[in-house]
Parts: C-alpha cells; sequence; structure tokens
C-alpha cells in the first residue's frame, strides 16, 4: 500500500554521493573536499539524508560531535544553520534525531501538521534572511494525526484554536477527497489519508512562495532551494519527494 502510494506521488530517493569529509569545521561551514565553506542547498540536503541513513541504522553522531561542552560554548557566539526543516510537532518525528544533525545544524519550525501561517513564515524568513540558511525541507510524516483528524472531520468545520490547524490542513483533504464520498474499508481510508499527508505536504510547500515575498525574492535569486519530503514511522527513512 505504501510503495502504490509513494509511486502516485513521484517519490524518489536522492542518491546521495559520497561527501570527501563532511565534518563541520567552523560554525556553520563544513569540509567539502578539503574546503571549509557553507554547504550549498545540494551538499545541505546530502548531509541531512546522510545523517537520516545513519539514523536508520542507530548509529548516531550527533552527541558525541555536535552536542559537546565545547560546541555550546563555541554556539552561544552565534549560529549559522545550513537548512530549516519546517515539521509536524508529533513527538515520533524530532528532525534532529532523524537526520542526526547536533546544535546548531538545523533550525527547525514545528506546528502540527506542518502548516504555515504567519508565524511559521516569520520563522522561516529570519533563518533565510538572518541566520543564513539556504535550505528548506518541508517534512511531513506518515500517520500523521493533524491530517487525519482533518479527513475524519470533513467537510465540517472545527472550532477553537485547534479549528485554526484544520482549516489550514482542509485544502489538502478537499483535494483528495472532494466532493466523493470516503471510502468505507478502514484499510482504504488509512490509504486515503495517506494521499492527504502528501496533498499537504505539496501544498505547504507551495505557499512558502505564494505567502511570502521574501522566500519568492531568495528562489527567484537561485539563494534558496525548497525539498518537499517524507519522514516514514515503521523504517525511518526520509525519502524527498518528486516535484
Amino acid at each position: 500500500m505504501k510503495k502504490m502510494l509513494l509511486a502516485a506521488a513521484a517519490c524518489f530517493i536522492f542518491a546521495v554521493p559520497a561527501l570527501a569529509d563532511e565534518v563541520r569545521c567552523a560554525t556553520g561551514s563544513y569540509n567539502f573536499g578539503g574546503v571549509c565553506s557553507r554547504p550549498t542547498p545540494e551538499q545541505g540536503l546530502q548531509l541531512l539524508l546522510k545523517g537520516n541513513a545513519k539514523f536508520v541504522k542507530g548509529d548516531l553522531d550527533l552527541l558525541a560531535k555536535y552536542a559537546t561542552p565545547s560546541v555550546r560554548k563555541e554556539l552561544a557566539l552565534g549560529q549559522k544553520p545550513f537548512a530549516i526543516i519546517l515539521t509536524c510537532s508529533d513527538s515520533r518525528v524530532p528532525p534532529e534525531l532523524l537526520f542526526d544533525k547536533g546544535l546548531g545544524e538545523i533550525f527547525v519550525v514545528r506546528v502540527a501538521g506542518n502548516i504555515v501561517s504567519p508565524h511559521e513564515l516569520g520563522s522561516i524568513e529570519y533563518g533565510i534572511e538572518h541566520l543564513g540558511a539556504n535550505l528548506v525541507v518541508v517534512l511531513g510524516h506518515e500517520g500523521c494525526g493533524a491530517v487525519k483528524s482533518t479527513y475524519e472531520a470533513y467537510p465540517a468545520e472545527v472550532e477553537g484554536n485547534i479549528g485554526s490547524l484544520v482549516k489550514d490542513i482542509t485544502p489538502a483533504v478537499a483535494a483528495v477527497v472532494g466532493q466523493n464520498a470516503k471510502p468505507v474499508g478502514a484499510a482504504q481510508q488509512a490509504a486515503q489519508i495517506e494521499e492527504c499527508v502528501l496533498e499537504n505536504i505539496k501544498l505547504v510547500s507551495e505557499a512558502l512562495e505564494v505567502k511570502s515575498p521574501i522566500i519568492k525574492e531568495y528562489l527567484e535569486l537561485g539563494k534558496l532551494k525548497i525539498v518537499r519530503a517524507r519522514y516514514d514511522l515503521n523504517d525511518g527513512i526520509v525519502k524527498v519527494l518528486g516535484e
């Protein structure tokens, strides 16, 4: 079932070339082929996916390398994260662990359903303009409770603060379900919810450029890359989604 859903969404895993030396050599810089520099968006994505491969194996470096007292002292003077991760608040989806990234490496924005409202947009813009991040990853995940709740409530409206989350996720559910009746079987509904998860990732990534002149400008200047990705709760793999 999962394979069919991911294929339908044109999902693929980037081949991750071996980096000569991905060791951080200064705040915000890494050793690429013997040269210390800020990662390009492509190199940043390689760093994230290589970290995820370590997470899948259970072989994490972040505590030993990048969460030490000396690193804390260095980062007290300032931060230069190379990537911004917009993801869900789900307790099973901590980006630092999923990507094996320590202090000062990634700028994380978390909210149920990985949606993007003014607060999230402002945080992302800050990470781009003031911290110099050049990669934004919109990371959804399997079994997202916020998407599931929105799916179950659709087409009814939900009141209160939770209703504000549901309202922002509803366009993704509407795009998948539309005017059609929901499937009766549990397995069919679960499959449709996963389609909603993928659609929500797509719509959120598109909204970044539409809602933010700053993000739009950086994209047009070639100074920023937005990547869509989905995390699998079962195997721990983060898969990059096609355009």
